[in-house]
């Protein structure tokens, strides 16, 4: 049989873990793991429809632009992790993706809520002008759909 001693112990530790649970912040976004994920023509849909926010970022292996945007979409998802799901897709492989979405030009990045483009983001931004498009995707901003 437990003391008080070991009971106000057990309850101390409980409220303790109660009370770190308390300040961790919500997720928004399950699927967002804080890193870029990659995308096929198999999984694109099947993924793009779990998620409530999505950022792709439609690059090409041979493109310098493209390789610029790679560490800066690395920030972004380690920086929006539980908030937005990142991922890319290489459209030389994945033709029906590409194509789906008429994608001529790379880099190009198209938000997604709740399983729907919400638009594209043609070119290289810099960071900043990514993070505002994600700030108001994630309710910073009066109006989400501005940015396009």
């Amino acid at each position: 049989m437990l003391n008080d001693d070991e009971l106000e112990e057990i309850r101390r530790r409980k409220m303790q873990i109660l009370m770190e649970r308390a300040q961790q912040p919500k997720v928004m976004e399950p699927m967002a793991n804080g890193r870029v994920n990659l995308l096929t023509d198999d999984n694109f849909w099947q993924t793009i429809q779990k998620t409530k926010l999505a950022f792709v970022d439609f690059f090409g292996e041979w493109c310098s632009p493209c390789k610029v945007l790679a560490p800066i979409f690395s920030e972004l998802a380690r920086d929006y992790e539980g908030k937005v799901f990142f991922a890319k897709i290489d459209i030389d492989r994945n033709r029906r993706a590409t194509t789906q979405f008429g994608v001529q030009s790379v880099p190009m990045v198209i938000a997604f809520k709740d399983g729907k483009p919400l638009g594209q983001i043609p070119g290289l931004r810099s960071y900043a002008d990514y993070d505002g498009i994600l700030e108001q995707m994630v309710g910073k901003g009066p109006d989400e759909s501005s940015y396009v």
